[in-house]
């Protein structure tokens, strides 16, 4: 790391913003001399040895501990970004609202694969972020100055909450643990409630929720996400599939009424996003399909899962499960010859339901035609 240039005081700032807390070392004084000694150091392991001896010696100065602790974490970050972190968190255990700090240790914690602790800083971060507004005005200065400092900084530090914020969702994708994911989701939306992420994470909540089979908690996130945004077809889609999988089935008419409300909004979304959109409404119509072959209205099942198969030939394993489903609806509607045709497609399509459609297909085949004896 470059070594900073010491005058009145020294100042952390985050990549591209103010940070909230300033670490103060007045030109002069003992601490600044020693910064200043170690700065010109080149060989890495002194430099090292003499901020470790920095630390020790103004253990009383929580700025000069503080700076002592991130700059050692710097020393560390690509040999070994444990230890780096390590450093860091000794740093913000004085200074716990350094905006830079936090940022350096969130992308420490992306790249020791810490997903807790990657979301934990950067919500930590996003607090001191909205706490701009929070300031107090200082002695002196005018309620016109004041509003513009503020102004100021919350331009300023826009992009980092940003950058935070897709710090924190790529973590909360990674994270292996569903219950933690849960969590972490939880403290997202808490922290950055106006990012444009937040459908993401309630997405991923829903997701997370289904793979859990909980269904109470799936539907209170998902209906309290379509309370803020009723037109969120990806959701309306997602909630939809939930109900539509749900073994008890006490939902399939809002299954029933989230398919077509999301194919409506599907069918007038952005044209430039026309591959995505096709697999998306043809998932949709899968899901209606499903629906009403689950409320035995079989022959607008067929057609809703015949124009899913159509659309979803682009992606393996959706198109695997709307053939099946369909070679499943064209059996029960005694519909042999059609059920055989797809359900002989579906057992080569490389997807969930390969080995369900090969078994039903030799099931079918041993099954009359509608009106022989």
């Amino acid at each position: 790391m470059k070594s900073v240039r010491y005058t009145a005081v020294l100042v952390l700032l985050a990549a591209t913003a103010l940070a909230q807390s300033k670490i103060v070392i007045p030109a002069g004084t003992a601490e600044d001399r020693a910064l200043t000694v170690i700065s010109k150091e080149s060989d890495p392991q002194k430099k090292v040895t003499m901020l470790e001896d920095f630390v020790k010696q103004y253990a009383t100065n929580p700025a000069a501990v503080a700076y002592g602790n991130w700059q050692l974490s710097q020393q560390y970050v690509s040999a070994d970004p444990l230890k780096a972190m390590e450093y860091g968190d000794r740093a913000l255990a004085v200074m716990p609202d350094a905006l830079d700090i936090l940022q350096t240790q969130a992308d420490l914690a992306q790249q020791t694969k810490s997903y807790e602790k990657c979301v934990d800083y950067a919500t930590r971060a996003a607090v001191v972020i909205h706490d701009i507004d929070k300031k107090a005005k200082p002695e002196g200065t005018s309620d016109e100055d004041f509003k513009a400092e503020i102004a100021r900084e919350k331009a300023a530090t826009a992009p980092v909450a940003e950058y935070l914020a897709a710090a924190a969702y790529n973590a909360m994708a990674a994270e292996p643990n569903k219950q933690k994911r849960v969590t972490e989701i939880e403290r997202f939306n808490e922290s950055f409630g106006d990012s444009k992420l937040v459908d993401n994470a309630n997405l991923l909540a829903v997701l997370t929720f289904q793979e859990m089979n909980d269904m109470p908690k799936l539907v209170a996130f998902g209906e309290n996400s379509l309370t803020a945004n009723p037109n969120n077809a990806t959701m309306l889609t997602l909630l939809a599939n939930a109900f539509a999988e749900d073994t008890a089935g006490t939902n399939l008419a809002k299954a029933d009424s989230y398919s077509r409300k999301a194919i409506e909004l599907i069918k007038v979304d952005n044209p430039s996003q026309e591959p995505n959109r096709h697999i998306t409404e043809g998932f949709a119509h899968q899901i209606l399909g499903y629906t009403l072959l689950r409320e035995g209205k079989t022959p607008e099942a067929i057609g809703e899962l015949k124009l899913a198969s159509s659309m979803l030939k682009g992606d393996p394993a959706k198109y695997s499960v709307a053939l099946y489903r369909l070679g499943f609806a064209y059996a029960k509607d005694k519909q042999i010859a059609n059920a055989k045709q797809v359900l002989s497609e579906a057992e080569n399509v490389d997807g969930p339901f390969t080995n369900a459609s090969r078994e039903l297909l030799a099931k079918v085949s041993a099954m009359k035609p509608a009106g022989k004896k």
